[in-house]
């Protein structure tokens, strides 16, 4: 916040100086369109940020804002900030009532109070004249940051995963093993970026009791976890990647959902119509016409991939450890069949476990999304090409390979998506040939990357606040897989 007459000159400055660059930036033709657009993005957020400030000095100034509420202990520096301001009180004027020197309420307003004693901000508060309940006076207990992590440890969020997907990279860095030196405010903006995520205040993160997951929001009851799996760590990443998905629909409000067809002949020929052919780039186009935004994450393990529907949006989560564009092909279709089922529904979820696992091989709705998806990448044939393989392999397993490239010749389609359809015809006899059809599917391009350019170029990332916007983008950066 702005505490005094020197800051509001300072963020004015730097207002004005972002607005001459995005001034700038609109016309600059020769930079990348995508990243152009990224930092404008940017830009503006943080320009909103400074014109908010700016905002809340003027109205603290006028005395617009008569009443400011302290919840707890940590509120109230910030709160006496602000009844000073509201007051029409300089920093040399409380100064004054305190019967101290100028320097000394500079020193304690710019270090939030840190170094006074509880005697001396009851002093400032009877200076003011203000009303504070004595409970604001019972400060939350010391803090530790090292012991924060080591708590949500336990809850199931790993110290490196909040090292590369959490905390931004200057805190990331203050935390590995060679630093390791925190001070309270790298607490404060660690628990308020696990906090956001997770759902928990900062006392609940300093108070030192057992942290609880709130996974059911996530919708994680529906989601049968592989054997094997740690629930914790699942249901952590489950929560996160849940917290991203409502990001990106609060970033893209322009973005309106329409019918979504749930018969394959039918997509298919929306997707030809449209775009002249069935591929990852085409799909991915056809979702998002439909209202469906696509994230893409390249984390390993927890669940496969994703779909989410909250008050009536639905957004598709993709996320493969291969680069395969059949796979993730299929993943999107997949995904986009199960966004297209129970449409009166304002709030659904569906939380995928790995191809071969029996949870997502024994259930009625995982084999229609799966057929759905090979008959619009296959031409509407995917049972009769498969059929004809395994006619023409005579029944061997080890012939498969060689006939599936021969029959994607002759009947002219890719054959990395027949090799998917037939290693998910070969699972329902519990027989494993992912690895063979991953050794048909082209990796030549990095779909994770594709997919997340498209995000970008759509998304609206001054509707996040500075902390969503950081988690986000620490989301679609640094590739882990």
């Amino acid at each position: 916040m702005i505490k005094n007459e020197r800051q509001y000159r300072i963020t004015k400055s730097q207002a004005d100086k972002f607005e001459a660059a995005l001034d700038a930036l609109n016309k600059d033709t020769a930079k990348d369109p995508l990243l152009a657009q990224l930092e404008r993005d940017a830009m503006e957020s943080q320009l909103q940020e400074l014109r908010e400030l700016l905002q809340e000095y003027d109205e603290l100034r006028s005395g617009q804002r008569h009443v400011i509420e302290v919840r707890s202990f940590d509120e109230l520096p910030n709160a006496l900030v602000k009844a000073r301001i509201a007051s029409g009180l300089s920093q040399k004027d409380l100064a004054e009532r305190l019967e101290m020197k100028e320097q000394q309420v500079q020193r304690y307003e710019s270090t939030n109070y840190q170094s006074a004693s509880m005697s001396r901000l009851q002093d400032v508060v009877t200076a003011l004249g203000l009303s504070v309940r004595k409970e604001v006076f019972l400060p939350s207990p010391p803090d530790s940051l090292p012991s924060l992590i080591e708590r949500v440890a336990v809850a199931g969020i790993e110290p490196d995963f909040l090292l590369n997907r959490v905390f931004p990279p200057q805190l990331s860095d203050r935390l590995r093993p060679t630093q390791r030196s925190t001070t309270h405010e790298d607490f404060c903006m660690a628990s308020s970026m696990i906090g956001r995520i997770y759902g928990w205040d900062v006392d609940e993160l300093a108070s030192g009791k057992p942290l609880s997951l709130r996974s059911e929001a996530a919708g994680m009851a529906r989601f049968k976890l592989p054997s094997g799996v740690n629930q914790k760590k699942a249901s952590a990443y489950t929560v996160y990647a849940h917290y991203l998905a409502l990001l990106v629909l609060q970033a893209t409000p322009d973005l309106k959902p329409r019918p979504i067809p749930v018969d394959s002949d039918e997509c298919r020929e929306e997707i030809l119509t449209n775009y002249g052919e069935v591929t990852f780039e085409s799909s991915l186009s056809y979702l998002w016409d439909c209202g469906v935004p696509v994230l893409p994450l390249s984390d390993s393990g927890a669940f496969h991939g994703a779909f989410w529907r909250s008050d009536g949006r639905n957004v598709v989560v993709l996320k493969q450890k291969t680069q395969s564009v059949a796979r993730w092909l299929n993943d999107c279709l997949h995904e986009f069949y199960h966004a297209g089922q129970e449409p009166e529904q304002s709030e659904r979820t569906v939380i995928e476990a790995p191809e071969s696992s029996p949870e997502r091989r024994d259930s009625d709705e995982e084999q229609e999304a799966t057929a759905f998806a090979g008959d619009v990448a296959l031409d509407g044939r995917a049972e009769d090409l498969a059929q004809m393989c395994v006619d023409l392999a005579g029944g061997q397993i080890k012939r498969l390979k060689s006939v599936v490239q021969s029959v994607s010749e002759m009947e002219e389609v890719d054959v990395g998506s027949l090799a998917n359809y037939m290693a998910f015809r070969l699972s329902l006899q519990d027989i494993n040939w992912w690895g063979a059809a991953t050794n048909l599917q082209s990796n030549d391009s990095d779909p994770w990357e594709v997919a997340r350019n498209w995000l970008i170029s759509r998304l609206n990332l001054s509707r996040l606040n500075s902390v969503d916007r950081e988690i986000l983008l620490l989301a679609l950066s640094n590739p882990t897989r």
